[in-house]
Protein backbone atom coordinates (compact mmCIF):
# COMPACT_ATOMS: atom_id res chain seq x y z
CA UNK A 1 0.00 0.00 0.00
CA UNK A 2 1.25 3.45 -1.02
CA UNK A 3 2.64 5.44 1.78
CA UNK A 4 0.78 8.44 0.62
CA UNK A 5 -2.68 6.01 1.17
CA UNK A 6 -1.61 5.05 4.53
CA UNK A 7 -1.22 8.25 5.67
CA UNK A 8 -4.52 9.76 4.82
CA UNK A 9 -5.83 6.72 6.40
CA UNK A 10 -3.82 7.66 9.91
CA UNK A 11 -5.15 11.35 9.63
CA UNK A 12 -8.63 10.15 8.60
CA UNK A 13 -9.34 7.68 12.02
CA UNK A 14 -6.80 10.27 13.92
CA UNK A 15 -8.52 12.50 16.87
CA UNK A 16 -8.26 15.44 18.79
CA UNK A 17 -10.42 16.99 21.04
CA UNK A 18 -12.28 19.92 19.75
CA UNK A 19 -10.57 22.42 22.48
CA UNK A 20 -7.59 21.57 20.67
CA UNK A 21 -8.75 22.10 17.70
CA UNK A 22 -10.71 25.39 18.08
CA UNK A 23 -8.44 28.13 18.89
CA UNK A 24 -9.38 31.62 19.02
CA UNK A 25 -10.23 33.27 15.53
CA UNK A 26 -8.89 30.19 13.93
CA UNK A 27 -12.37 29.29 12.72
CA UNK A 28 -14.90 29.68 10.20
CA UNK A 29 -17.93 30.29 12.29
CA UNK A 30 -18.08 33.49 10.26
CA UNK A 31 -17.88 32.10 6.87
CA UNK A 32 -20.25 29.87 8.15
CA UNK A 33 -22.83 32.00 9.54
CA UNK A 34 -22.70 34.00 5.95
CA UNK A 35 -23.61 30.51 4.08
CA UNK A 36 -26.35 30.02 6.48
CA UNK A 37 -27.91 34.03 5.88
CA UNK A 38 -27.64 33.42 2.16
CA UNK A 39 -29.05 29.80 2.50
CA UNK A 40 -32.23 31.85 3.72
CA UNK A 41 -32.41 34.53 1.12
CA UNK A 42 -32.20 31.90 -1.43
CA UNK A 43 -35.19 29.70 0.11
CA UNK A 44 -36.77 33.08 0.19
CA UNK A 45 -36.50 34.08 -3.03
CA UNK A 46 -38.89 31.64 -4.19
CA UNK A 47 -41.29 31.86 -1.78
CA UNK A 48 -41.25 35.79 -1.65
CA UNK A 49 -41.28 36.37 -5.39
CA UNK A 50 -42.95 33.44 -6.82
CA UNK A 51 -45.23 31.85 -4.00
CA UNK A 52 -43.56 28.25 -4.11
CA UNK A 53 -41.27 26.64 -2.34
CA UNK A 54 -37.47 26.09 -3.61
CA UNK A 55 -38.06 22.63 -2.81
CA UNK A 56 -41.22 20.61 -1.65
CA UNK A 57 -38.14 18.37 -0.23
CA UNK A 58 -35.62 20.21 1.87
CA UNK A 59 -36.70 23.40 3.96
CA UNK A 60 -33.09 25.41 3.07
CA UNK A 61 -34.29 28.07 5.17
CA UNK A 62 -35.14 26.20 8.25
CA UNK A 63 -31.79 24.20 7.61
CA UNK A 64 -29.67 27.94 7.71
CA UNK A 65 -31.48 29.24 10.87
CA UNK A 66 -30.63 25.96 12.29
CA UNK A 67 -27.11 26.45 12.08
CA UNK A 68 -27.52 29.91 12.65
CA UNK A 69 -28.28 28.25 16.17
CA UNK A 70 -25.72 25.62 16.31
CA UNK A 71 -23.30 27.86 15.81
CA UNK A 72 -24.99 30.48 18.70
CA UNK A 73 -24.88 27.63 21.44
CA UNK A 74 -21.49 27.12 21.07
CA UNK A 75 -20.19 30.72 21.00
CA UNK A 76 -22.68 32.24 23.50
CA UNK A 77 -21.93 29.47 26.55
CA UNK A 78 -18.18 30.33 26.00
CA UNK A 79 -19.19 34.18 26.33
CA UNK A 80 -21.30 33.56 29.15
CA UNK A 81 -18.94 31.06 30.92
CA UNK A 82 -15.63 33.93 30.45
CA UNK A 83 -17.75 36.89 31.47
CA UNK A 84 -19.74 38.66 34.34
CA UNK A 85 -23.86 38.31 34.14
CA UNK A 86 -23.78 42.27 33.61
CA UNK A 87 -21.14 42.21 30.82
CA UNK A 88 -22.78 38.48 29.09
CA UNK A 89 -26.41 40.47 28.88
CA UNK A 90 -24.46 44.18 27.82
CA UNK A 91 -22.78 42.13 24.89
CA UNK A 92 -25.61 40.32 24.22
CA UNK A 93 -27.73 43.62 23.84
CA UNK A 94 -25.12 45.12 21.23
CA UNK A 95 -24.92 42.17 19.15
CA UNK A 96 -28.69 42.31 18.58
CA UNK A 97 -30.85 45.32 19.39
CA UNK A 98 -29.04 48.61 17.89
CA UNK A 99 -28.92 46.41 14.53
CA UNK A 100 -32.47 45.49 14.85
CA UNK A 101 -33.81 49.01 15.96
CA UNK A 102 -32.32 50.33 12.69
CA UNK A 103 -33.60 47.99 10.56
CA UNK A 104 -37.14 48.64 12.20
CA UNK A 105 -36.86 52.51 11.79
CA UNK A 106 -36.27 51.66 8.50
CA UNK A 107 -38.86 49.77 7.75
CA UNK A 108 -41.48 52.15 9.49
CA UNK A 109 -40.24 55.67 8.42
CA UNK A 110 -38.38 54.55 5.00
CA UNK A 111 -39.90 51.62 3.16
CA UNK A 112 -43.49 51.41 4.49
CA UNK A 113 -44.07 55.20 3.73
CA UNK A 114 -42.76 55.03 0.67
CA UNK A 115 -44.59 52.37 -0.58
CA UNK A 116 -48.24 53.59 0.62
CA UNK A 117 -47.62 56.97 -0.97
CA UNK A 118 -46.73 55.10 -4.35
CA UNK A 119 -50.08 53.29 -3.95
CA UNK A 120 -52.54 56.22 -2.62
CA UNK A 121 -50.65 59.45 -2.82
CA UNK A 122 -51.23 60.54 0.83
CA UNK A 123 -49.85 59.09 4.01
CA UNK A 124 -53.28 58.76 6.01
CA UNK A 125 -54.34 56.36 8.10
CA UNK A 126 -50.17 55.46 8.03
CA UNK A 127 -49.09 55.86 11.36
CA UNK A 128 -51.87 55.16 14.25
CA UNK A 129 -53.52 52.61 12.31
CA UNK A 130 -54.15 49.73 14.82
CA UNK A 131 -51.46 48.00 12.03
CA UNK A 132 -49.47 51.19 11.77
CA UNK A 133 -46.56 51.92 11.74
CA UNK A 134 -46.27 53.19 15.73
CA UNK A 135 -47.88 49.95 16.90
CA UNK A 136 -45.20 47.92 14.27
CA UNK A 137 -42.35 49.76 16.18
CA UNK A 138 -43.87 48.81 19.49
CA UNK A 139 -44.57 45.52 18.94
CA UNK A 140 -41.34 44.18 17.69
CA UNK A 141 -38.79 46.75 19.40
CA UNK A 142 -37.28 44.23 21.83
CA UNK A 143 -37.11 41.54 19.30
CA UNK A 144 -40.09 39.52 19.85
CA UNK A 145 -42.10 39.71 16.11
CA UNK A 146 -45.48 40.31 17.49
CA UNK A 147 -46.84 42.50 14.21
CA UNK A 148 -45.58 41.13 11.40
CA UNK A 149 -47.38 43.74 8.74
CA UNK A 150 -48.24 47.22 8.40
CA UNK A 151 -51.92 48.06 7.54
CA UNK A 152 -52.04 46.41 4.06
CA UNK A 153 -47.88 47.52 3.09
CA UNK A 154 -46.83 44.85 0.27
CA UNK A 155 -50.58 43.03 0.17
CA UNK A 156 -50.40 42.56 -3.34
CA UNK A 157 -47.11 41.16 -3.74
CA UNK A 158 -47.30 37.00 -4.22
CA UNK A 159 -46.20 36.58 -0.78
CA UNK A 160 -48.84 38.95 0.23
CA UNK A 161 -51.28 37.03 -1.95
CA UNK A 162 -50.06 33.92 -0.28
CA UNK A 163 -50.37 34.74 2.96
CA UNK A 164 -53.35 36.95 2.84
CA UNK A 165 -52.05 39.90 4.90
CA UNK A 166 -48.88 42.47 4.83
CA UNK A 167 -45.47 41.22 6.24
CA UNK A 168 -42.71 43.48 6.19
CA UNK A 169 -39.59 41.27 7.03
CA UNK A 170 -40.78 37.76 7.82
CA UNK A 171 -37.24 36.45 9.25
CA UNK A 172 -37.58 38.65 12.16
CA UNK A 173 -39.63 36.03 13.64
CA UNK A 174 -36.48 33.40 15.05
CA UNK A 175 -35.14 36.45 17.20
CA UNK A 176 -37.81 36.23 19.57
CA UNK A 177 -36.27 32.34 20.43
CA UNK A 178 -32.61 33.29 20.16
CA UNK A 179 -32.78 35.52 22.36
CA UNK A 180 -34.84 33.27 24.85
CA UNK A 181 -32.02 31.25 24.57
CA UNK A 182 -29.78 33.79 25.91
CA UNK A 183 -31.56 34.55 28.35
CA UNK A 184 -31.85 30.99 29.27
CA UNK A 185 -27.95 30.34 29.18
CA UNK A 186 -27.88 33.82 31.26
CA UNK A 187 -29.94 31.90 34.41
CA UNK A 188 -27.72 29.00 33.51
CA UNK A 189 -24.59 30.89 34.23
CA UNK A 190 -26.18 32.39 37.69
CA UNK A 191 -26.82 29.56 39.33
CA UNK A 192 -23.74 27.92 38.55
CA UNK A 193 -24.63 25.23 36.14
CA UNK A 194 -22.15 26.39 33.67
CA UNK A 195 -19.36 25.72 35.99
CA UNK A 196 -20.08 23.60 38.40
CA UNK A 197 -22.54 21.07 36.95
CA UNK A 198 -21.84 21.09 33.34
CA UNK A 199 -23.41 17.30 33.50
CA UNK A 200 -27.53 19.17 33.83
CA UNK A 201 -26.54 20.60 30.67
CA UNK A 202 -25.93 17.52 29.08
CA UNK A 203 -28.74 15.95 30.37
CA UNK A 204 -31.26 18.78 28.91
CA UNK A 205 -29.65 17.89 25.72
CA UNK A 206 -30.19 14.14 26.15
CA UNK A 207 -33.83 14.81 27.18
CA UNK A 208 -34.79 17.19 24.15
CA UNK A 209 -33.16 14.37 22.11
CA UNK A 210 -35.25 11.77 22.93
CA UNK A 211 -38.30 14.31 22.65
CA UNK A 212 -37.44 15.27 19.23
CA UNK A 213 -37.10 11.48 18.47
CA UNK A 214 -40.15 10.39 20.03
CA UNK A 215 -41.83 13.69 17.79
CA UNK A 216 -40.36 12.71 14.44
CA UNK A 217 -41.58 8.39 15.12
CA UNK A 218 -45.55 9.77 16.06
CA UNK A 219 -44.83 12.04 12.66
CA UNK A 220 -44.02 9.19 10.39
CA UNK A 221 -45.89 6.84 12.89
CA UNK A 222 -49.61 8.80 11.91
CA UNK A 223 -48.70 11.75 10.40
CA UNK A 224 -49.54 14.48 13.34
CA UNK A 225 -47.27 15.67 16.00
CA UNK A 226 -47.87 14.97 19.83
CA UNK A 227 -49.70 17.61 22.04
CA UNK A 228 -46.52 18.45 23.37
CA UNK A 229 -45.67 19.49 20.31
CA UNK A 230 -48.28 21.48 18.75
CA UNK A 231 -49.42 24.88 19.59
CA UNK A 232 -47.44 27.76 21.58
CA UNK A 233 -45.27 28.74 24.59
CA UNK A 234 -46.31 31.63 26.10
CA UNK A 235 -46.59 34.48 25.10
CA UNK A 236 -43.86 35.66 26.96
CA UNK A 237 -43.23 39.19 28.03
CA UNK A 238 -41.80 41.70 24.98
CA UNK A 239 -41.09 38.66 23.23
CA UNK A 240 -44.59 37.21 22.28
CA UNK A 241 -45.17 33.18 21.87
CA UNK A 242 -42.93 30.60 20.67
CA UNK A 243 -43.87 27.46 19.06
CA UNK A 244 -43.29 24.80 20.74
CA UNK A 245 -41.48 22.22 18.10
CA UNK A 246 -40.03 25.33 16.75
CA UNK A 247 -38.23 26.11 20.05
CA UNK A 248 -37.58 22.67 20.38
CA UNK A 249 -35.58 22.31 17.44
CA UNK A 250 -34.29 25.33 17.31
CA UNK A 251 -33.66 25.25 21.07
CA UNK A 252 -32.04 21.61 20.80
CA UNK A 253 -29.43 22.79 18.30
CA UNK A 254 -28.39 25.83 20.63
CA UNK A 255 -28.08 23.07 23.56
CA UNK A 256 -25.95 20.87 21.70
CA UNK A 257 -23.73 23.54 21.27
CA UNK A 258 -23.88 24.69 24.62
CA UNK A 259 -22.67 20.47 25.28
CA UNK A 260 -20.06 20.81 22.57
CA UNK A 261 -18.36 24.23 24.49
CA UNK A 262 -18.55 22.91 28.02
CA UNK A 263 -17.25 19.01 27.17
CA UNK A 264 -14.75 20.52 24.51
CA UNK A 265 -11.88 18.84 25.74
CA UNK A 266 -13.70 15.36 25.81
CA UNK A 267 -15.73 15.90 22.21
CA UNK A 268 -13.15 14.14 19.58
CA UNK A 269 -13.02 15.73 16.12
CA UNK A 270 -11.85 13.52 13.60
CA UNK A 271 -12.14 13.49 9.42
CA UNK A 272 -13.91 10.16 9.74
CA UNK A 273 -16.84 11.19 12.02
CA UNK A 274 -17.14 14.97 10.17
CA UNK A 275 -17.32 13.04 6.65
CA UNK A 276 -20.25 10.05 8.43
CA UNK A 277 -21.83 13.20 9.57
CA UNK A 278 -21.81 14.75 6.26
CA UNK A 279 -22.94 12.10 4.75
CA UNK A 280 -25.94 11.44 7.46
CA UNK A 281 -27.52 15.75 7.46
CA UNK A 282 -27.43 14.91 2.87
CA UNK A 283 -29.18 11.76 3.28
CA UNK A 284 -31.65 12.98 6.02
CA UNK A 285 -32.19 16.21 4.39
CA UNK A 286 -32.78 14.86 0.85
CA UNK A 287 -35.40 12.58 2.58
CA UNK A 288 -36.98 15.47 4.63
CA UNK A 289 -36.09 14.46 8.05
CA UNK A 290 -33.49 16.74 8.99
CA UNK A 291 -35.63 18.17 11.91
CA UNK A 292 -35.53 15.30 14.05
CA UNK A 293 -32.17 13.06 15.49
CA UNK A 294 -30.50 14.00 12.64
CA UNK A 295 -29.83 17.40 13.98
CA UNK A 296 -27.02 16.13 16.42
CA UNK A 297 -25.21 14.94 13.27
CA UNK A 298 -25.99 18.51 11.63
CA UNK A 299 -24.35 20.15 14.94
CA UNK A 300 -21.01 17.66 14.77
CA UNK A 301 -20.89 18.47 10.92
CA UNK A 302 -20.53 21.90 11.85
CA UNK A 303 -18.20 22.20 14.62
CA UNK A 304 -16.25 20.09 12.17
CA UNK A 305 -16.15 22.14 9.67
CA UNK A 306 -15.65 25.37 11.60
CA UNK A 307 -12.46 23.86 12.42
CA UNK A 308 -11.31 21.94 9.58
CA UNK A 309 -11.92 23.97 6.62
CA UNK A 310 -9.13 25.96 4.78
CA UNK A 311 -7.24 28.70 6.86
CA UNK A 312 -8.13 31.38 3.81
CA UNK A 313 -12.20 30.86 5.08
CA UNK A 314 -11.15 32.20 8.55
CA UNK A 315 -11.05 35.50 7.75
CA UNK A 316 -14.48 35.60 6.72
CA UNK A 317 -16.41 37.27 9.01
CA UNK A 318 -13.44 38.28 11.14
CA UNK A 319 -13.06 42.01 11.24
CA UNK A 320 -16.66 42.75 9.38
CA UNK A 321 -19.53 40.07 10.00
CA UNK A 322 -22.27 41.10 7.50
CA UNK A 323 -24.13 37.82 8.00
CA UNK A 324 -26.68 39.69 10.28
CA UNK A 325 -27.26 42.45 8.58
CA UNK A 326 -27.97 40.11 5.28
CA UNK A 327 -30.47 38.33 7.63
CA UNK A 328 -32.45 41.35 8.55
CA UNK A 329 -32.82 43.20 5.80
CA UNK A 330 -33.12 40.38 3.39
CA UNK A 331 -36.86 39.90 3.67
CA UNK A 332 -37.76 43.60 3.08
CA UNK A 333 -35.66 43.76 0.27
CA UNK A 334 -37.33 40.85 -1.52
CA UNK A 335 -40.37 42.20 -0.74
CA UNK A 336 -39.89 45.64 -1.90
CA UNK A 337 -38.19 44.46 -5.30
CA UNK A 338 -41.45 42.01 -5.55
CA UNK A 339 -43.94 44.71 -5.19
CA UNK A 340 -41.88 46.91 -8.13
CA UNK A 341 -42.31 43.93 -10.15
CA UNK A 342 -38.61 42.60 -10.75
CA UNK A 343 -39.51 39.27 -9.74
CA UNK A 344 -40.37 39.07 -13.44
CA UNK A 345 -36.34 38.89 -14.30
CA UNK A 346 -36.47 35.69 -13.34
CA UNK A 347 -34.99 33.40 -10.50
CA UNK A 348 -31.61 33.90 -11.17
CA UNK A 349 -32.19 37.95 -11.42
CA UNK A 350 -34.11 38.18 -8.93
CA UNK A 351 -31.94 36.25 -6.37
CA UNK A 352 -29.20 38.76 -7.60
CA UNK A 353 -30.73 41.89 -7.34
CA UNK A 354 -31.65 40.95 -3.79
CA UNK A 355 -28.01 40.32 -2.84
CA UNK A 356 -26.86 43.84 -4.66
CA UNK A 357 -29.32 45.59 -2.50
CA UNK A 358 -29.13 43.50 0.63
CA UNK A 359 -25.43 43.42 0.57
CA UNK A 360 -25.42 47.54 0.26
CA UNK A 361 -27.72 47.60 3.33
CA UNK A 362 -25.80 45.06 5.72
CA UNK A 363 -22.58 47.00 4.48
CA UNK A 364 -24.18 50.29 5.88
CA UNK A 365 -25.91 48.15 8.80
CA UNK A 366 -22.04 46.64 10.10
CA UNK A 367 -20.14 49.61 9.82
CA UNK A 368 -22.55 52.55 10.70
CA UNK A 369 -24.56 50.26 13.61
CA UNK A 370 -23.46 46.97 14.34
CA UNK A 371 -19.78 47.57 14.80
CA UNK A 372 -19.65 51.16 16.29
CA UNK A 373 -22.56 49.15 18.71
CA UNK A 374 -19.79 46.43 19.31
CA UNK A 375 -16.90 49.11 20.35
CA UNK A 376 -19.03 49.41 23.64
CA UNK A 377 -18.69 46.26 24.64
CA UNK A 378 -16.02 47.16 27.42
CA UNK A 379 -17.97 50.40 28.49
CA UNK A 380 -18.64 50.28 32.56
CA UNK A 381 -20.52 52.91 33.92
CA UNK A 382 -18.25 54.88 36.43
CA UNK A 383 -18.76 54.69 40.14
CA UNK A 384 -18.84 57.69 42.66
CA UNK A 385 -15.48 58.79 43.87
CA UNK A 386 -15.09 58.64 47.34
CA UNK A 387 -14.43 62.23 48.80
CA UNK A 388 -11.16 62.99 50.17
CA UNK A 389 -12.89 62.82 53.48
CA UNK A 390 -13.49 59.54 53.70
CA UNK A 391 -13.47 58.14 57.30
CA UNK A 392 -9.84 57.30 58.17
CA UNK A 393 -11.19 53.47 58.97
CA UNK A 394 -12.64 53.21 56.11
CA UNK A 395 -9.14 54.54 54.07
CA UNK A 396 -7.73 51.83 56.60
CA UNK A 397 -9.64 48.77 54.87
CA UNK A 398 -8.69 49.99 51.48
CA UNK A 399 -5.74 49.59 52.07
CA UNK A 400 -5.41 46.45 54.22
CA UNK A 401 -7.67 44.69 50.89
CA UNK A 402 -5.14 45.17 48.81
CA UNK A 403 -4.31 45.81 44.80
CA UNK A 404 -7.47 45.50 43.20
CA UNK A 405 -7.32 41.99 41.50
CA UNK A 406 -6.10 42.06 37.74
CA UNK A 407 -9.80 41.88 35.14
CA UNK A 408 -10.31 38.88 33.54
CA UNK A 409 -10.03 39.74 29.29
CA UNK A 410 -13.20 39.67 27.95
CA UNK A 411 -14.29 36.58 25.37
CA UNK A 412 -13.97 38.51 21.86
CA UNK A 413 -16.31 36.06 19.89
CA UNK A 414 -19.51 37.75 18.94
CA UNK A 415 -21.48 34.81 18.06
CA UNK A 416 -24.87 35.71 16.20
CA UNK A 417 -28.31 34.40 15.34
Amino acid sequence: MPSYVRQAGRRAVATVPLSNAYTGRANSFGFLRLCFAVAVVLAHTAVIGYARPLTEVVDVAGLGVAGFFGISGFLITRSARRSSLPRYLWHRALRIWPGLWVCLLFIGLVVAPAVWYADRGHLDGLWRHPSGVINFLQANWWGGYRQQGIVSVFRDTPYGELVRRSVLDGSLWTLSYEITCYLIVAALAVVGVLRRVRWLVLAAGVVVFGLLCWNQYAMLRSGGAPVWTSGSLGPLPLLGGLSKIWFLRFGFMFLVGAVAELYSDKLPISDLLGALSLVLVGWQTLEGHLFGPALLAYEYAILYLAVRLPRLLHRVGQTNDYSYGVYIYSFVVQQTLAWLGLAAWGFVGYFALTMVFTGILAFLSWHLVEKPALRLKDWTPRLPRRTATAPADARAEDRAAGPEPARVPLDATTGRG
